[in-house]
């Protein structure tokens, strides 16, 4: 493991700057960690942005996060899943069977240094599942914290679906178009039908925000969840766009891999069957699909992210058969337009462009039918 001075010298990490300059036990003195030698490693640096620092201080093992923002928002996130009963309460605290999804608890918080001290939870990340020929257990493990994650109370957190995703797209088409102009063109005009097809959200849950294969851990008897600095409040299908995007990409760049992606899939697509919205989840698979096409070319070449951008529009481009109460979409939207007009077809019209309509959205609809035909007498 690398010692402290090692630590990178970021100035606008005041955590880290805190730690070189007075150690980690005088700047995090709430760990109460003494004289005593302790090993340390940078498991994660984004220059300017922040860092995870494993520490090691006998039998204890912890993470040390340190920030260029104040990290108090992720702090109460911790302490508000810890009270609906997902962190360990302490050193080797296990929870019920039935309670068995984790996330790490937070053992600190030094907000004039903006650093967050967790829990360490101990387990291979799920990539590593599907690299071992698991992949059926890496889409079972996704699919138990999808479903525990639909059970949370929690609201906590910015709002976080497909609008504010469509507001970041422009960024990663513009890396693609920077790298090749055909993929540029690709990629706007991708980015133009996500736009049209932007889905309905209902009710927001919790949600990661970058639940990549490698954020969920196999704790043996369930998934830990790690990362959340992304959290917010958003639909389902983002999350679980998310997690199907990094296997589609390991498969497709790692062609040793996609048995087991493909394995992973299916056991995630069972585990959460009637839980997600079909339509919207592909459509945030594309999304981060394209995201990822972008953040590809500043390491890979340039046919890989071509090949990841055109599963993305495939997803994207993909027909879907929707009903309304039964109907056949095609048959639901003659009838209806040939009944409103205006704002009210318009209305009716996208709460069935991407998904099946919501009970909510079946009401309004035939509020509307019946203030036509009002009108109409």
């Amino acid at each position: 493991m690398r010692p402290t001075t090692e630590l990178p010298d970021d100035p606008a990490l005041p955590g880290l700057a805190a730690i070189r300059t007075v150690g980690l036990a005088r700047a995090i003195p709430a760990l109460g960690l003494g004289a005593g030698p302790f090993e340390l490693r940078v498991c994660g640096y984004s220059p300017g942005e922040r860092a995870t620092l494993a520490v090691r201080v006998g039998d204890r093992r912890f993470a040390v996060k340190a920030y260029a923002e104040d990290p108090a928002p992720e702090a109460a996130l911790y302490e508000a899943l810890a009270a609906a009963g997902l962190a360990p309460s302490g050193p080797g605290t296990g929870l019920a069977h039935d309670s068995a999804a984790r996330v790490p608890p937070l053992l600190a918080w030094e907000p004039d240094r903006w650093m967050l001290v967790i829990g360490w939870l101990e387990g291979p990340p799920l990539t590593q599942l599907v690299k071992q020929g698991q992949g059926r257990r890496a889409g079972e493990l996704a699919a138990a914290w999808l479903r525990r994650a639909a059970t949370l109370p929690l609201r906590i957190g910015p709002s976080s679906g497909a609008t504010r995703i469509l507001g970041e797209v422009g960024e990663y088409v513009a890396m693609l178009e920077a790298g090749d102009p055909a993929l540029g063109t690709a990629a706007r005009e991708l980015a133009a039908r996500l736009a049209r097809t932007q889905p309905m959200e209902g009710t927001p849950h919790l949600v990661h925000g970058t639940l990549y294969a490698r954020h969920i851990l196999d704790l043996g008897d369930g998934p830990g969840v790690i990362d959340w600095q992304r959290f917010g409040q958003g639909p389902l299908e983002l999350d679980a766009g998310v997690f199907l995007a990094t296997l589609t990409h390991s498969g497709l760049t790692h062609r040793q891999r996609t048995g087991e992606a493909r394995r992973a899939e299916e056991a995630f697509l069972a585990g959460t069957a009637g839980l997600l919205d079909e339509r919207a989840l592909a459509w945030h698979r594309s999304a981060h699909l394209l995201r990822m096409a972008g953040r590809m070319l500043r390491r890979q070449p340039l046919a890989k992210a071509r090949v990841v951008l055109n599963e993305a529009v495939r997803l994207a481009e993909a027909p879907a058969t929707f009903t309304l109460e039964g109907s056949p979409l095609e048959l639901a939207l003659e009838a209806l337009s040939a009944t409103l007009t205006g704002p009210a077809l318009e209305f009716a019209l996208r709460a069935l462009s991407t998904r099946p309509a919501t009970p909510e959205e079946r009401a309004e609809i035939g509020r509307l039918l019946e203030e036509v035909k009002q009108r109409r007498r």
